[in-house]
């Protein structure tokens, strides 16, 4: 089946919980599974806000209907924060998140964000592992990163074990200043 990448449209907001909750069922299978459960779906509200951004992404099937979702909030003026990303289990293993996280790289880098950052679990194999086989590495320092620092606090707040939390960040690569030849 042929899949596409383009920013989520104000009509498709609706189907995206659907996505969320149907990625997450993949969590039933781990420790995790009851604190997952319970942690709030995104709420359209916010997926209205990031669409009114640059900042609500979807994968979407042969007939142009979202299978998932990159939900990016913009961190100060160079770093765009991936708050959720979710491909519908029907979809997976079709590289739709990475395909994602690469279309807003190549959106979002030409317009001054230098790095993509979010916040996952260390151990899940699609979780930090994945992240890392794409181009993430760990933010070793949140002491020097206040709103990743923040993200990480409020999770613990909700029941994740600190251990099983970390941050990542992968730059993006910065265009050519004008005037510059090569």
């Amino acid at each position: 089946m042929p899949y596409g990448v383009r920013l989520a449209r104000p009509d498709e907001l609706d189907a995206l919980p659907a996505i969320e909750v149907a990625a997450d069922a993949r969590f039933r299978a781990t420790e995790y599974a009851d604190l997952v459960a319970g942690y709030p779906t995104t709420e359209i509200a916010d997926f209205a806000d990031a669409q009114d951004r640059w900042g609500l992404w979807v994968a979407i099937d042969g007939d142009d209907r979202p299978v998932g979702f990159a939900h990016c909030k913009p961190v100060g003026r160079i770093s765009l924060y991936v708050a959720q990303l979710s491909v519908h289990p029907d979809h997976a293993g079709n590289r739709l998140a990475a395909r994602m996280l690469d279309r807003v790289a190549a959106f979002h880098g030409p317009r001054g964000v230098r790095r993509l950052t979010l916040t996952t679990f260390r151990d899940i194999p699609w979780n930090g592992p994945y992240y890392e086989r794409i181009g993430f590495r760990e933010v070793p320092d949140l002491g020097a990163e206040v709103f990743l620092g923040r993200q990480i606090a409020e999770q613990v707040r909700s029941g994740f074990p600190r251990e099983t939390r970390m941050a990542m960040a992968r730059p993006l690569v910065a265009p050519l200043s004008r005037g510059a030849s090569g």
